[in-house]
């Protein structure tokens, strides 16, 4: 069991495998033996990355603890200076990072989006004298902005003054399809039902994931209803409002608030008037005509009761377009087919490969008939009974039943 686990463990060698190779020499192999180590080094693993993750957020919140909130002034700015205080990498405090390092930078005041209410943290580069450091996420732990990134180029040290810059595709992106989401809600109560509540939400550079408490199945007609009067909307070019209020004022004036989510005395109101209007820290277009146009591409169950809505908006829809016309002109080439025509020419296929596949079928039959047929002369008798021994090789299960019946007969 031992040597066997070695195998697969150091040399992904298949336990498969090792029990052909080891029948084949007169072997046995202990399973049981092979599942006890499998077990252990399970275990191994699960309390090797139980250690580290404790270790690096530990780190993490004793640094967090020794400092105020950082500013948050991205609602208006994509760019502003900033003062380092604090460096980590792999969750340890360091005084200077350089070119290579991936490193996790605390700073004074940051345009960068923290993630938070389902919407992925920013993306961009904090840039110095002979410094370059990509951005590629920020998280918030306790009102602190941890930006996540790698050196580029440059030496980093701490209470070195940066200029933090937010990439503004990556923004623009966020932005239309957060806005979208708001949207969405909206028009599945209206739709659907108006006890149609969130239940989770992604808010990509890409797309969005919306997940909603509903008893049965959404209809293709209720999606093509949600998305066309979402279109609606954007077309009508709603302004987006946006206040701070205290939270009682805005429960009282009708503003949702998002399942699982903490909220302050006062909180944050996204209301795109007569539509929508939810208690929400993310980032919005300022008028609805900014998503452009809005597009479901899927709807799955993920849990009873709960429905999942992936779709884009805004900048998104283009790279989600482009990405299917791809798909299209490639099978337009493969079936030398206009796309109107695919459908019509893959079914076709379909039924062309079922009518082979009966065919090749009756043929195998037929084969496994002949072969067994011509082993009639070479039966062995024992006592009152005769014998055919032989072996077959490519005739299925099935077509040997049928040449054994043949025989019998």
């Amino acid at each position: 069991g031992f040597q066997a686990f070695e195998l697969y463990d150091t040399y992904g060698f298949p336990l498969e495998l090792t029990q052909e190779i080891a029948e084949e020499n007169e072997l046995l192999v202990d399973i049981k033996g092979f599942e006890s180590e499998m077990k252990k080094q399970r275990q191994r693993a699960k309390d090797a990355a139980v250690s580290i993750d404790l270790t690096v957020q530990g780190a993490i919140e004793k640094v967090v603890s020794n400092l105020e909130p950082t500013v948050f002034n991205g609602y208006d700015h994509l760019e502003s200076s900033a003062v380092v205080l604090a460096i980590l990498i792999n969750g340890e405090p360091v005084e200077i990072a350089s070119t290579g390092d991936k490193v996790q930078i605390l700073i004074d005041q940051t345009p960068f989006f923290g993630e938070s209410g389902g919407q992925i943290g920013d993306k961009g580069v904090l840039l110095g004298n002979e410094l370059i450091i990509a951005i590629d996420g920020v998280i918030k732990e306790k009102g602190v902005y941890i930006h996540s990134g790698t050196i580029e180029r440059g030496t980093l040290q701490l209470q070195q003054n940066v200029n933090a810059k937010v990439d503004n595709l990556s923004r623009l992106r966020a932005r239309a399809n957060h806005t979208a989401t708001h949207l969405l809600q909206s028009a599945l109560k209206l739709i659907l039902d108006p006890s149609v509540g969130q239940k989770g939400s992604l808010v990509a550079f890409d797309r969005l994931r919306f997940d909603f408490n509903s008893p049965s199945s959404v209809t293709s007609k209720q999606l093509q209803e949600v998305e066309t009067l979402i279109n609606d909307w954007i077309s009508q070019d709603h302004p987006i409002v946006i206040e701070l209020m205290p939270i009682d004022k805005a429960l009282e004036a009708g503003a949702l608030a998002m399942f699982g989510e903490k909220y302050g005395d006062i909180v944050r109101v996204v209301d795109v008037p007569g539509v929508s209007k939810e208690l929400c820290g993310g980032t919005h277009v300022t008028h609805t005509s900014e998503l452009g146009v809005f597009k479901i591409i899927s709807e799955s169950g993920v849990a009873s009761g709960i429905r999942r809505i992936e779709a884009v908006s805004g900048p998104s829809v283009l790279t989600y377009l482009n990405d299917r016309d791809r798909v299209v002109k490639h099978l337009s080439e493969i079936f030398k087919a206009q796309p109107s025509e695919i459908i019509d020419r893959v079914v076709t296929l379909q039924n062309e490969v079922k009518e082979v596949s009966r065919a090749l079928v009756n043929v195998k039959n037929e084969l496994a008939i002949a072969k067994a047929l011509a082993l009639v002369n070479q039966t062995t008798s024992i006592g009152e009974y005769q014998f055919i021994v032989e072996r077959l090789d490519g005739i299925e299960g099935s077509a040997l039943q049928n040449a054994s019946l043949s025989l019998v007969n």
